[in-house]
């Protein structure tokens, strides 16, 4: 049997029902620059630089379904290739992938926990991913270190710096 076209009026109309995210937002969807919402968790790991077997770190700070932040005394620079292999769930499920260092951390702001690697996983199955998410669901998320980038307000919305100015100056006027 044939799988039904993406433009067929059945799908079409399927499509029509189910709101899209800004359409359930009320027309407002907040600024998200992360895919994946990180969660504050300490396990064990095995973090490996792929060329040399050597291992970087085995302890994690923070967990999301698309990377992990994990404590590491090492020098390495980004783009390394890593085998990573954890056990998040209280299931003896281990997650193995492939990652790459995305970030250096190298301790120096108040907050940071020490030397840390930011690794992206390149290759964790969707069943495996779809586990990590449902379990990570119920911890609490990472406190942010940094402020918010320039040019998004409190509520992660974009500041129109016209509007800021017109409004001083209304205040200056009165």
């Amino acid at each position: 049997m044939l799988a039904p076209s993406l433009t067929s009026p059945a799908i079409r109309s399927l499509r029509l029902l189910t709101p899209s995210l800004v359409r359930s937002a009320c027309g407002h969807v907040p600024a998200q620059r992360r895919r994946e919402i990180r969660r504050a968790v300490r396990l064990g790991c095995r973090v490996v630089r792929r060329k040399d077997w050597r291992l970087l770190g085995d302890r994690t700070v923070d967990l999301s379904p698309a990377g992990m932040l994990v404590l590491s005394d090492e020098r390495i620079e980004e783009d390394a290739e890593l085998l990573v292999s954890f056990q998040a769930t209280e299931l003896p499920i281990w997650f193995d992938t492939r990652g790459t260092v995305t970030r250096v951390v190298d301790g120096r702001r108040p907050g940071d926990r020490g030397r840390a690697l930011g690794v992206r996983f390149d290759a964790l199955p969707a069943v495996s991913r779809l586990i990590l998410r449902g379990h990570l669901g119920k911890l609490p998320r990472t406190v942010a270190q940094r402020e918010a980038p320039f040019g998004l307000g409190e509520n992660g919305e974009l500041v129109d710096y016209a509007d800021v100015v017109r409004r001083i100056m209304s205040e200056r006027a009165a």
